[in-house]
């Protein structure tokens, strides 16, 4: 009989989110080696959060580690578990022996530590240097859910007022459970993970880090993330906070991806060699462009939310959801029908990369480029299939 299965559970279910709420208690050792692929998947869980260098805050570690070897109890770990729909309803209905079965079986992708990084760290720093006493146990909650976006939600209320993590780095928590949502809910998206040598060889593939940001992008509504200006993060924080509370979020990014995903593959349609002094000559280039996802994602978000502080109905969002889907797919429906010249004239990649060229900003290039994509397919949504060709978004900024 192992250690988890002779834990008592206590289950509150949170209707806010879909989450399940699962306090118990369980050995340190037992907890750290659950954790272990966590920790070590992301490099440490140092990593996660900026490491603290303040003498005050070197102090409360150094503490913390030594009160963990006397015996003191922490406050609980929080940790977030995505469960396929299925399963997460078996977990619903399950008796106590039958949960206790579905968390042993939880894969390291589905797992993550949403509050409780410095705790852990302590742990494992507090064992590393002296054992404490072997049935020293620790609480961890359990967040259960069938969605990345309420982990996400909870990670980000847990999270106010404590020492500010980027916005960034709260994402890549979950980013694990992220991925193997994406994958799951997009047909046709080929993920390029970080540590793969792969590189993006044709339409609908994608790296894994830069998932990520369109994630952000959509849920801040904001072309560019600020995350080096406190405030300015402040700000994205909330409005993303706003986002991840509607039960539809990720289901929403899923089907937007989806349509990024499917006009890439389109457009990738367009075969061409590299030429000198151009950019873009291939259909596939466009989306290689991490501003050009960027400004396609906002796009779709701004006219799905409304601009930041916008505050629409989800009646309305879903709404002005389906217009953009089928906006876009006419679009497909148009340009399937191109032979490879007539897709060349269509796609305008001479004047894209023309344009492009000769931005001048005071402000970082790659934010120039995000805004310049911005309102490129801002106006691409304005006007779809209408469209004789991708000029006029070319020229839009």
């Amino acid at each position: 009989m192992t250690i988890l299965q002779r834990a008592t559970f206590e289950v509150i279910e949170d209707s806010r989110v879909n989450c399940l709420s699962v306090m118990t208690s369980l050995p340190v050792r037992e907890y750290l080696d659950s954790a272990r692929v966590a920790y070590e998947d992301r490099g440490g869980l140092a990593g996660q959060r900026e490491k603290l260098q303040t003498t005050s805050a070197i102090r409360i570690r150094r503490r913390m580690v030594e009160d963990i070897q006397q015996g003191a109890v922490l406050p609980p770990i929080v940790v977030g578990i995505v469960l396929e729909k299925k399963m997460f309803q078996k977990f619903r209905t399950a008796t106590t022996a039958g949960r206790r079965v579905i968390l042993q079986a939880v894969e390291a992708d589905r797992y993550s530590i949403i509050d409780g990084m410095q705790r852990t760290t302590a742990l494992l720093e507090a064992y590393e240097s002296k054992m404490p006493p072997p049935h020293r146990r620790v609480r961890v909650e359990y967040w259960v859910s069938v969605s990345t976006g309420s982990l996400i939600y909870r990670m980000l209320v847990l999270n106010t007022g404590q020492v500010p993590w980027n916005l960034r780095r709260q994402i890549e928590v979950v980013f694990r459970s992220l991925v193997v949502e994406l994958k799951g809910a997009v047909s046709n998206l080929d993920v390029l993970e970080t540590n793969q040598p792969r590189r993006r060889s044709k339409g609908g593939q994608f790296q894994a880090d830069d998932l990520v940001e369109l994630f952000l992008v959509f849920g801040g509504r904001k072309e560019k993330i600020n995350i080096k200006e406190r405030l300015a993060d402040e700000f994205t924080r909330l409005d993303f906070m706003e986002a991840a509370a509607k039960d539809d979020f990720t289901n929403y990014f899923c089907r937007v991806l989806s349509e990024l995903v499917l006009l890439d593959i389109a457009f990738d349609e367009h075969k061409a060699a590299k030429q000198d002094g151009q950019r873009f000559t291939s259909g596939k280039d466009l989306f290689s462009s991490q501003p050009a996802c960027v400004g396609f994602v906002t796009a779709i978000a701004m006219e799905v939310f409304g601009r930041p502080g916008v505050d629409r109905g989800i009646s309305e969002q879903e709404k002005r959801l389906k217009e953009v889907v089928q906006k876009l797919s006419n679009l497909r429906k148009k340009l399937n029908v191109l032979d490879e010249d007539s897709l060349e004239n269509f796609l305008c990649l001479r004047t894209l990369s023309e344009a492009l060229s000769r931005i001048k900003s005071n402000q970082n290039v790659g934010d120039a480029e995000r805004e310049y994509f911005l309102k490129a397919f801002q106006v691409l949504l304005e006007e779809g299939a209408s469209l004789e060709n991708l000029d006029p978004c070319w020229r839009a900024y």
